[in-house]
């Protein structure tokens, strides 16, 4: 019996600003690092953070590149990849989530103009 199921669902804060780039004439990428906090422990003091690698691709990173910043809280889902590579004949390992899409979690501010450009970027999931 064969299982092929990759889905992640991660909610945590942007650690910092997210880079935008267009990729095609007609496709952008969007990639940013969320901190995701673990369960504590019983003898820990702190929970521990887990920073991960993000990556958004087409419609969704175009809106989140207007409403995403550093330290926004936001839920992102889709699936995790993990890539190889060799540096000066080193295996290479580079793991980051592409994201299919992200949900916010905090009411943006009225006044925020990409507020009312994303009323008509309705995105299907």
């Amino acid at each position: 019996m064969s299982f092929n199921y990759n889905q992640v669902t991660l909610v945590g804060r942007l650690v910092r600003e997210p880079e935008h780039k267009t990729v095609l004439e007609n496709l952008s990428r969007l990639k940013f690092t969320m901190a995701v906090n673990r369960p504590k422990k019983k003898d820990q003091e702190e929970a521990d953070v887990d920073f991960i690698p993000v990556v958004l691709f087409g419609a969704p990173a175009s809106i989140g590149d207007r409403i995403l910043k550093k330290g926004s809280p936001v839920l992102i889902w889709g699936r995790l990849q993990i890539r190889t590579y060799e540096k000066e004949n080193e295996k290479m390992w580079h793991t980051e989530v592409v994201a299919d899409n992200f949900q916010i979690l905090e009411r943006l501010p009225e006044k925020n103009a990409a507020v009312s450009e994303l009323k008509s970027d309705v995105v299907p999931v």
